[in-house]
């Protein structure tokens, strides 16, 4: 039993050793020089942007690279959320990067087109060979676009209205107004109680397809009712 018990001690303790003196003397050696970088999760990033940003602090070997600061270097780039740094010994590093996800689109005072994130803030401009398949919000602010993307979505999650239904949200001086709801209606809620006459217009909406009218557009501001304008032709 003592005998179990000493090799038990005995064995950590020599590798342990072992790899303190392999560190001691090779760490400076070809054989942890760095070889491989492997970048994951960029598909908005080239592998280039990265390894511009992190080759400053990629140094000989895999023992003297600063982890802390190639993950700042890369979470400080616009795109990237978080980052992770791995060293493999005996020869290579691998990144996990997340992105932000673009999730909307915002069109400000000037015309410009940004795209948001998924926390609803703008991160970079719409690129012309860009995919787009998201809405857009319309609004002179930035200070009101965060807002009105969590308000948004909130009633995409309640099932209100559905993502892929709307076009466009205008928004001015607190004013509401939805494009694209079913073959393009247009629904205008005004300012106050905005959630509760989104429902009453799209009850008035199924209301009409019953009947089997075409509506082009609702102005649900009124607090007992909602206009309705039929397409014509």
């Amino acid at each position: 039993m003592k005998k179990f018990i000493y090799m038990c001690f005995l064995v950590p303790l020599g590798t342990l050793s072992l790899m303190i003196i392999i560190y001691m003397f090779t760490k400076n050696e070809p054989f942890f020089f760095i070889k491989n970088v492997s970048i994951n999760g960029n598909n908005q990033l080239r592998d280039a942007d990265i390894m511009t940003r992190i080759t400053p602090y990629l140094k000989d070997t895999l023992f003297g690279i600063d982890v802390g600061k190639i993950q700042e270097a890369i979470i400080s780039h616009p795109f990237v959320r978080e980052a992770s740094i791995k060293r493999v010994y005996p020869f290579s590093i691998i990144i996990d990067v997340k992105e932000k996800k673009p999730s909307a689109l915002w069109v400000d005072a000037t015309g410009e087109v940004h795209v948001l994130d998924e926390t609803g803030e703008p991160y970079k401009i719409l690129s012309r060979d860009e995919k787009v398949g998201m809405y857009i919000i319309n609004a002179k602010e930035r200070s009101d676009v965060k807002s009105l993307y969590r308000e948004i979505n909130i009633w995409f999650k309640e099932g209100i209205i559905k993502k892929d239904a709307v076009s466009e949200i205008a928004y001015n001086d607190g004013n509401i107004t939805i494009f694209g709801m079913d073959d393009g209606v247009e629904i205008t809620l005004g300012k106050e109680d905005q959630k509760g006459r989104l429902k009453k217009a799209i009850a008035v909406l199924e209301d009409a397809k019953k009947r089997g009218l075409i509506i082009k557009c609702i102005d649900a501001r009124f607090e007992r009712g909602a206009i309705i304008q039929e397409r014509k032709g």
